[in-house]
């Protein structure tokens, strides 16, 4: 499952994120400074992410020619190019969502607001930071070892989900952030309305292919926060497959969020 590239990755993004810690533990910074730090290093990974991903591409229209006595489509270029970036790579999933976080946490005024918020980010940017660089969505791009450690994409991609990590965990541990053990549930609350529109966007931006109106399948599948495929892969060809899966993986995010919020419990008896 794990290639040598993802490995060795995995191992830097463990380094990283347990010396950041560790820093910011030693040090103890204002949490407003480290959300201004992490919020302008990933404005820079956005960018790069964007450039690294888009690409340029040939313009083309469909002809139709004849072969044996079958009609079929052929796609022609028309000397034109353009660029783009592929829907998968749109700023909807959670890693992007948490530059939002940064800025809304960064202009919100003290309240239950920003009070929910940091629930939301500390639970989110950990949890799915951790999924992110273990289950690496872009692991399987890279048929080498070489390839995969000079990749400017991997390194924005691992460096990034550490920085959301420390910079998560360092909101939980803060004084300033005010986050006890109940707000699990603003936690699983913010992250289920987060989920909802993700139902719908997976379908709207997936390549669809009807013959006589009737649906046969789709071409190129989004999968947005995993709502529609399972990280794991495994193949579900039934809704009712489906359907357990969503409840699974919604009774797996409540247990993983809590077991994260349990950790504020010495927090607090602490002060």
């Amino acid at each position: 499952m794990f290639s040598q590239g993802h490995l060795i990755w995995i191992g830097i993004s463990m380094v990283l994120i347990v010396g950041g810690l560790l820093l910011c533990i030693r040090k103890r910074p204002p949490l407003r400074s480290v959300l201004w730090v992490c919020f302008v290093i990933g404005l820079v990974s956005e960018v790069i992410k964007f450039f690294a991903a888009s690409m340029i591409v040939p313009m083309v229209d469909p002809i139709i020619v004849e072969n044996k006595g079958e009609m079929a489509i052929r796609w022609v270029s028309t000397g034109e190019y353009t660029p783009y970036l592929a829907m998968e790579h749109l700023p909807l999933e959670l890693c992007s969502l948490f530059l939002l976080f940064l800025f809304l946490s960064l202009t919100l005024k003290d309240g239950p607001w920003k009070h929910g918020l940091y629930a939301v980010m500390f639970a989110s940017g950990t949890i799915g930071g951790l999924m992110a660089v273990l289950l690496s969505s872009i692991a399987g791009d890279y048929e080498t070892t070489g390839a995969f450690l000079s990749s400017i994409r991997a390194w924005q991609f691992f460096l990034f989900h550490s920085l959301i990590i420390i910079c998560s965990l360092y909101i939980g541990a803060s004084e300033e952030s005010g986050l006890i053990f109940s707000d699990w549930k603003k936690a699983i609350t913010g992250l289920v309305l987060l989920d909802i529109p993700t139902f719908y966007l997976n379908s709207v931006f997936t390549s669809a292919v009807y013959e006589h109106d009737q649906l046969v399948g789709v071409t190129h599948r989004i999968n947005f926060f995993s709502s529609y495929v399972n990280p794991l892969g495994l193949v579900l060809t039934e809704k009712w497959q489906w359907i357990l899966y969503l409840i699974i993986r919604l009774a797996m995010a409540t247990g993983l969020v809590i077991l994260m919020f349990l950790l504020l419990l010495r927090k607090n008896k602490e002060t």
